[in-house]
């Protein structure tokens, strides 16, 4: 079991317990369902199987347990709804146990086993701010940065609750500059969601790939470039012979964690979709801004390979070769936005107050950013590891699926192996097999250069294809 190493036969008492004795070892303390009235009950002899995901996309964390139940529990506690879930856990070594409350809000269908005395069933299970989120109302204008009003959103509108509910924003970075914002009765994550694709970073308007999203930790509203900074947090790797990730010198000795934690035990690797990806704006977008008080415009242009040395990146070198036949084909995507001199008023020293200000900055970088993040990225399993989080830098090194050289030698997939960000983890803690993670992994660059095979412009398309790359 690895509930209780303790008391475990196979393990030898004067085994540490708080050392890394198996593979995919993890100290489940708790889990208890606790009802508003605060009765709770101990599910630890009912689960099969525990999972929780977090993901840099969304908003909360999620998650769901299957339950082999001979009490009845649904009718006999009961089960209504209003119920909160609490688990206490962690990785033997980790130094930190994560105690997490989650709010019961669906369970599936109950289906009888064999014996007709017990049922299988899952219990789905959010953060309590989703709730929160549900029943808020954001009616309130706006005069500052947006980093300003997340945070007043966040305090005000997702963290009203009591002191058992609340949590905290961990991480707000700051954005450029002020703006006059209107919030017209919103729930307030449809707001911050909203404001975040307008973020601009104060350190660099290049970056505008805000996210906002929880971890095991708590909130946190940030660019994803932020990300980029500072050492891998742990490396990860794929193709090595004769693992021992679960193997002992001695019943009484410890396993290696790193060699554990780091040994890649299934991968895939995602392909691109470039149709997708132009449609999106992601290489080359035009903005035309117009004044409906002046009759003016503007148009500005977007380019990716204008941007990639202003901005942070993972790996150093772009995706495609600085030559391309996407990068100069402004009109993939085209943004039309309007104006209003003087909207908010006579201008104060150098602001516009024309509505908008700052679009041409977020509009046609935001999506652009986020999809050419997201479109390369591989999905692998490890050993579980409690002190992982979305949003950590790791570096991938992945053997080529190819086979060996002249000299007998693996060689490393140029494509594959470079730093990554963590993008998604999902915890699965199973009763007899431990703790493991499936981890999806994003990056936005190449550790080596895209060699330059040829240019690309309209004299080597095939005749009657210019006006579609136009």
């Amino acid at each position: 079991m690895f509930e209780d190493t303790t008391s475990s036969p196979n393990t030898l008492a004067s085994a540490n317990p708080d050392s890394y004795l198996r593979m995919n070892d993890i100290r489940l303390r708790d889990i208890s369902i606790v009802s508003p009235n605060g009765t709770d009950m101990s599910i630890m002899n009912q689960y099969a199987i525990f999972q929780i995901s977090e993901d840099l996309f969304q908003n909360n964390l999620s998650g769901v347990v299957s339950n082999i139940d001979a009490s009845n529990i649904v009718a006999n506690f009961p089960l209504t709804g209003e119920e909160f879930l609490m688990i206490t856990f962690s990785t033997p070594g980790s130094g930190k146990e994560i105690e997490l409350m989650f709010l019961i809000d669906k369970i599936i269908d109950r289906a009888p086993l064999r014996n007709n005395q017990s049922q299988f069933y899952d219990i789905h299970f959010v953060c309590p701010t989703f709730a929160c989120n549900l029943f808020s109302d954001v009616s309130k204008s706006y005069n500052s940065s947006i980093s300003y009003m997340v945070n007043d959103i966040f305090k005000n509108h997702l963290n009203a609750g009591g002191n058992q509910t609340r949590k905290e924003l961990i991480t707000n970075e700051k954005t450029f500059g002020e703006t006059n914002i209107i919030i017209p009765s919103w729930n307030a994550l449809t707001a911050i969601n909203w404001l975040s694709r307008r973020a601009v970073a104060d350190a660099n308007t290049k970056v505008c790939d805000y996210v906002f999203y929880q971890d095991l930790d708590g909130f946190h509203f940030r660019s994803i470039s932020s990300m980029f900074e500072g050492e891998p947090m742990q490396t990860y790797i794929y193709g090595v012979d004769n693992s021992k990730d679960f193997i002992r010198d001695t019943p009484n000795s410890e396993v290696d964690m790193q060699k554990s934690f780091q040994n890649i035990r299934k991968i895939s690797a995602g392909g691109f979709d470039r149709s997708k990806e132009v449609m999106k704006g992601t290489y080359s977008s035009s903005v035309l801004v117009h004044d409906i008080i002046t009759k003016s415009y503007e148009n500005i242009e977007y380019k990716y390979m204008d941007d990639f040395d202003k901005k942070p990146s993972l790996n150093g070198n772009p995706i495609m070769p600085k030559s391309n036949m996407y990068t100069d084909k402004i009109n993939s995507r085209g943004h039309f936005v309007p104006s209003h001199l003087n909207l908010y008023g006579e201008p104060s020293g150098s602001e516009e107050n024309s509505g908008n200000d700052g679009v041409e900055n977020w509009l046609p970088r935001h999506d652009a950013q986020l999809c050419l993040f997201e479109s390369d990225h591989i999905e692998i399993e490890v050993a579980g590891d409690t002190s992982r989080r979305v949003g950590d830098k790791v570096f991938a090194l992945i053997n080529s699926f190819e086979g060996l050289d002249e000299q007998g030698r693996v060689k490393n997939d140029n494509l594959l192996t470079g730093n990554y960000i963590v993008t998604k983890i999902n915890h699965t803690i199973h009763k007899s097999h431990g703790h493991m993670m499936q981890l999806k992994l994003c990056k936005e660059s190449n550790m080596k250069s895209t060699p330059q095979n040829m240019t690309m412009d309209s004299n080597i398309l095939p005749s009657g294809t210019g006006n579609i790359l136009s």
